[in-house]
């Protein structure tokens, strides 16, 4: 993260640059993932979002501290609060409730544009409104506080913590969460950056009241909400490229409105042509994109590319900085063409 964000951030959110700088290095740098290749699927087709399942050695790890030691035989997941029937449950518990299998892409929310922070797994879990049900909120129950092992917590009002799409999940790409990763147990809310899709989780309880959760009282997000963003994959800034059909691929996420489109320009955003979305399976995960350059005339370009969302919203220019967020700006290359 340049230097400047790390002002921005501190001031914005009321802390001191050396606690943001400390507290930023958790949540960036734990494991430098792998980039995403959308070309090395594209003959995949309709089904290569799918497919371009990120390695769980590749994938992304953030936290705002150490990875927590669970004792699987102590460990507990309850809800309670203003609920009519709480209720705990062990491990061999969970395994035994209906089984669910999603693709999801998470995204962390420090990712820069064109960061490398985001990732698509397999999640195998069980389906979390079943859950709030049994536990039946009561009528003042109005926000839900997610709990984990690590002392993170974060908040959520119930209505988007009823979303038939949440889910908890236990296994990641068909093996049980590694430690990183959350083990025993994590929760998903697709349509929000990660740091508001807790792991380690250990309890949900409901309150009548608002939330700010560890990362929110430090001057991030609290809706956390993703809104719709494309980039480009396969590209670099400043690289040299030649040829008489230019391929050029990226993916476009956002909430759960979905992507619409997803458009290009070649003349830093002065004009802007349709892309064809040769992959979009669900909101749930990442759509590819893909456009063929056709006999690019020589010189210096600016390219850019944006995401148009299912409610027909257009990506703007910025923001460019992540904090507080989300960096969800436009994602711009300098490009020559020989």
């Amino acid at each position: 993260m340049e230097r400047r964000t790390f002002i921005i951030g501190a001031v914005a959110g009321g802390i001191g640059l050396l606690e943001y700088t400390f507290v930023s290095r958790y949540m960036n740098s734990l494991r430098a993932p792998r980039r995403a290749s959308v070309k090395a699927f594209g003959a995949s087709g309709e089904r290569a979002a799918l497919l371009a399942i990120t390695p769980i050695e590749d994938f992304y790890v953030t936290s705002k501290g150490t990875t927590p030691h669970v004792d699987l035989a102590k460990w507990r997941f309850k809800i309670d609060g203003l609920v009519r029937n709480p209720f705990t449950l062990n491990y061999d518990d969970l395994r035994k409730l209906p089984r669910i299998d999603k693709a999801l892409t998470l995204e962390c929310i420090e990712n820069p544009i064109g960061g490398s922070f985001v990732g698509n797994a397999r999640w195998t879990g069980t389906a979390l409104q079943p859950l709030l049900e049994r536990a039946s909120p009561t009528p003042n129950a109005e926000h839900a506080i997610i709990y984990a092992a690590d002392s993170f917590s974060t908040g959520h009002p119930i209505a988007r913590l009823r979303n038939d799409e949440n889910f908890l999940a236990y296994q990641m790409n068909g093996e049980d969460l590694a430690p990183d990763h959350g083990y025993p147990l994590r929760v998903f809310i697709p349509g929000k950056y990660g740091m508001k899709q807790p792991k380690w989780i250990t309890r949900i309880e409901f309150v009548n009241h608002a939330y700010l959760g560890y990362w929110e009282k430090r001057g991030w997000s609290d809706e956390g909400e993703r809104w719709a963003h494309a980039r480009f994959t396969d590209l670099k800034d400043g690289a040299r490229i030649s040829g008489k059909n230019l391929e050029l691929t990226g993916y476009a996420i956002g909430n759960l409105e979905d992507i619409k489109a997803v458009e290009i320009s070649f003349d830093d955003g002065k004009t802007w042509q349709a892309t064809s979305l040769f992959s979009h399976p669900s909101p749930l995960t990442w759509a590819f994109w893909k456009y063929i350059w056709i006999d690019p005339k020589p010189g210096k370009y600016t390219l850019r590319v944006r995401a148009i969302d299912g409610k027909g919203r257009v990506e703007g220019r910025d923001p460019p900085s992540v904090f507080p967020d989300g960096a969800t700006g436009q994602h711009a290359l300098d490009v020559t063409v020989a």
